[in-house]
């Protein structure tokens, strides 16, 4: 297998992947978001034309839709998501502030078990709903860590 860009590894990730003990999957961000979702849905994937022509289309499902050629793609769900909230109610409620909305919302949903590290832990009703992102049926276990 040849060293990533033909240099020798500078990362213990780059030196198990020259060994074959990793694989690397390339995915556009607008794939990797929509593959989190279809796992959140239980969606058996979708057809893309994002990757044809490109080292994303390698090994994949390929089909003509319209005259336009696709790449299917599998849905991604994870035993455990690792998240980001600003804060959460004792129940699990999160709201988050900043980039943290772009995937952990849809990372909590398509894991089997999720854990939240949140900034301010508070009381059930002390939450705006209006401003709840991911309801408590999706959080497993909550870690306060004031900043």
């Amino acid at each position: 297998m040849p060293a990533l860009g033909g240099m020798p590894p500078t990362s213990p990730l780059e030196r198990l992947y020259n060994e074959g003990k990793v694989e690397i999957e390339i995915v556009p961000q607008g794939t990797l978001a929509e593959r989190i979702r279809c796992g959140a849905g239980r969606l058996g994937g979708f057809y893309s034309p994002v990757g044809i022509g490109t080292v994303v289309e390698k090994d994949k499902e390929k089909k003509v839709i319209g005259g336009k050629e696709y790449i299917l793609e599998l849905p991604l769900v994870a035993d455990f998501a690792l998240i980001k909230a600003h804060k959460a109610d004792t129940l699990g409620n999160l709201v988050y502030r900043g980039t943290a909305r772009c995937f952990n919302p849809v990372m909590a949903l398509a894991a089997q078990v999720t854990i939240v590290e949140v900034d301010k832990l508070v009381q059930p009703g002390q939450l705006d709903p209006e401003v709840i992102v991911t309801p408590h049926v999706y959080v497993d276990r909550i870690v306060e860590v004031p900043r």
